[in-house]
C-alpha cells in the first residue's frame, strides 16, 4: 500500500475578514476538493483529524504504480493550492505539507466498507505523519522506500531527518521538487542497461527492417505485446538508441495506470517533448516555444496554434477558437497534432514511441487511430507497446506488425543472469551460485524484469556481495539462505495487480 499524509493549516480569521471568510466552510470545501483529487489517482480517505488527512492507495483492490500515484497526487494538490493562492489574491488559502510512504495494511475482506476494519503494520501510517513534521509549508517529503521506487519518475533531493517518536536515529528521506527529466519507461532504463541485452535478436532485426521501410516513405505501425516485465521497454530502448536512429526525430511518451481519466495525457507529454517545454515554464514561455517552433517548421501550420496551445493548457485568446463547441474543438485538436507530425516527417523521418497503451485514455486512442490511417505515405514509424488484454483495430493493416514477447527460455535466462552477476564467483562459490540461479529462474519463470529486480534486491539485502578481490562479479554471501529469499517489492506489486484483475 502507499500512504499520503496531508496536513492542512488554515490562517486565522480576523474580525475584519469574518464576513467573507468562514473557517468551517473553508475547511470543508478544501477537504472535499482534495479528496476528489486523490480519488482520481485511486486513493481513498482512510483517516481524518482536524488538520490531517491520511489517504491510502491500494485498497479495496491492488493497483499498479502505487507510490507514483501518491507522489503525483501530492504534486497535483500542491499545484492546486499554489494556483488558488495566485488566482484568488486576497482570499485566504491553506498551507499544505505532504508526506508519502509505502507499507503493509491488514484489511478485513468481509468488511462492509474498504476502510471499516484496517490495521496498519509497522510504521505504515506512523512514518508519513512523522515526516510531515520535517516538511516546510508546500514541501513533499517521501520515505526512503518511496524514494527508491519513484527514482527517475520525479526529481528528488536527499535529506537526513530524525525519526522522532520512540525510535531513535535518523533516516535519509527525499524532498520531491518536481517531475523527473523524463518519466517515460525508456528513459528510466538508463540505470538498468548495464546488463547485456539477450534473447530478442529476432525482434530487433524485424524492427530494423521496418525502420528502413518507414525511412523510404512507407510508414509503419509496430505493436510490441507481452505480459509485464517480459522486456517490451528494453526492446524499445535498444531500438531507439541504435546508431541507425541518427537523423531521426525520436519522440517518446507513455500512458500511466492512473491516467485513463486525463484526456490526451500521453499526447500532451509527446508535445512537451517536441516543443521542449519544461514543467516550470510559465504560460508566456510555453506560448513562445510553441509559436516559434511551429511557425519555423511551416507558416501554414499557424491555424493549428490555438488547438495546440489549448491542449498544453496555455490560455488562448483567439475569438474563433473560443466560439467552437466541444466537438469542434476535439476535431481541431486531433487534426492539429496529426498535421504537425505529418509535416515534421517531410523534414526528417519520425519515430514515435507510445508505451503501455493498455492504460491509455480514449482521446489518445482516437488520435492514434487517426494517425495510423495516414501512415502509409509518410516517413513515420509508430512503435507502441501493450499487454495482451489491450484491444485495437489496426491489426489488419498491411503496414501493421505485431511482435509478441514471451519470457526467456531457461538457457537465455541463465545467460542474462551471467551478465547480471558478472564473472564466475570462484570455484568455491560455483555450487551455491548455480543453486541461486536455478531458484531465480524458477521463481521468475524467465521474466527479464523479475530477474533483474531480484538480483538488485539481493545485492541491497546483502545476499549477493561484490568480489572482495576486486573482480567485477557478484558472489553469494557466506550466510546466504535460499529458503529466506523473497520476491522484490516491485515484482510483488506487479503480481498482486495481476491477481487483482482475475475474476
Amino acid at each position: 500500500m502507499a500512504v499520503l499524509a496531508i496536513e492542512l493549516t488554515f490562517p486565522p480569521a480576523t474580525e475584519l475578514e469574518a464576513p467573507r471568510y468562514e473557517p468551517w466552510t473553508m475547511a470543508a470545501r478544501w477537504e472535499e476538493t482534495l479528496v476528489e483529487k486523490v480519488q482520481g489517482f485511486g486513493g481513498i480517505l482512510l483517516q481524518r483529524s482536524p488538520s490531517l488527512l491520511a489517504i491510502i492507495f491500494g485498497i479495496p483492490r491492488t493497483l499498479e504504480q502505487l507510490p507514483q500515484r501518491a507522489v503525483q497526487a501530492a504534486l497535483v494538490i500542491r499545484h492546486l493550492i499554489t494556483e488558488a493562492r495566485r488566482s484568488e489574491e486576497g482570499q485566504p488559502c491553506p498551507e499544505v505539507r505532504l508526506a508519502a510512504h509505502v507499507g503493509a495494511l491488514l484489511v478485513e475482506s468481509q468488511a462492509g466498507a474498504p476502510t471499516e476494519h484496517v490495521l496498519a503494520v509497522g510504521d505504515t501510517l506512523a512514518l508519513p505523519v512523522r515526516l510531515l513534521g520535517q516538511a516546510a509549508p508546500g514541501e513533499i517529503v517521501v520515505s526512503p522506500d518511496v524514494g527508491r521506487l519513484v527514482e527517475g519518475w520525479f526529481e528528488l533531493e536527499a535529506r537526513e531527518v530524525p525519526l522522532g517518536g520512540e525510535t531513535p536515529g535518523r533516516i535519509i528521506a527525499y524532498t520531491v521538487t518536481g517531475l523527473g527529466p523524463r518519466r517515460f519507461p525508456l528513459a528510466r532504463l538508463e540505470r538498468w542497461v548495464q546488463s547485456r541485452f539477450v534473447g530478442r535478436e529476432r525482434e530487433l532485426a524485424a524492427l530494423e527492417d521496418l525502420r528502413a521501410q518507414a525511412e523510404g516513405g512507407r510508414g509503419q505501425v509496430v505493436g510490441i505485446v507481452g505480459e509485464p516485465g517480459v522486456g517490451k521497454s528494453r526492446l524499445g530502448y535498444e531500438f531507439t538508441r541504435s546508431p541507425r536512429s541518427h537523423g531521426w526525430l525520436v519522440l517518446e511518451s507513455t500512458a500511466v495506470s492512473y491516467g485513463k481519466t486525463t484526456a490526451y495525457l500521453p499526447v500532451i507529454d509527446l508535445l512537451k517533448a517536441y516543443f521542449q517545454i519544461e514543467d516550470h515554464d510559465e504560460p508566456r514561455k510555453m506560448h513562445e516555444k510553441v509559436t516559434g517552433k511551429l511557425l519555423t517548421l511551416d507558416e501554414a501550420l499557424r491555424p493549428t496554434l490555438p488547438a495546440l496551445l489549448a491542449l498544453l493548457e496555455v490560455p488562448v485568446e483567439d475569438p474563433e477558437w473560443q466560439a467552437l463547441d466541444p466537438l469542434q474543438r476535439r476535431q481541431r485538436t486531433l487534426d492539429a497534432v496529426k498535421r504537425l507530425l505529418l509535416r515534421e516527417s517531410q523534414v526528417q523521418p519520425v519515430l514515435l514511441v507510445f508505451e503501455d497503451l493498455h492504460w491509455s485514455d480514449t482521446e489518445t486512442q482516437v488520435f492514434l487511430d487517426s494517425l495510423i490511417e495516414s501512415l502509409p505515405t509518410h516517413r513515420i514509424l509508430l512503435l507502441v507497446s501493450f499487454r495482451p488484454e489491450y484491444q485495437h483495430g489496426w491489426g489488419n493493416k498491411t503496414y501493421a506488425t505485431q511482435l509478441r514477447l514471451d519470457p526467456l527460455p531457461p538457457e537465455r535466462a541463465e545467460e542474462l543472469l551471467e551478465a547480471l552477476l558478472g564473472g564466475k564467483g570462484g570455484a568455491q562459490h560455483a555450487a551455491p551460485l548455480q543453486a541461486l540461479k536455478q531458484l531465480l529462474i524458477e521463481q521468475t519463470e524467465g521474466n527479464p524484469f523479475f530477474l533483474e529486480e531480484s538480483v538488485w534486491t539481493l545485492v541491497e539485502q546483502g545476499v549477493l556481495v561484490r568480489d572482495p578481490n576486486g573482480g567485477a562479479g557478484l558472489r553469494p554471501a557466506p550466510t546466504m539462505n535460499l529458503s529466506e529469499i523473497r520476491m522484490p517489492a516491485t515484482v510483488q506489486a506487479v503480481l498482486a495487480a495481476r491477481i487483482g484483475r482475475l475474476p
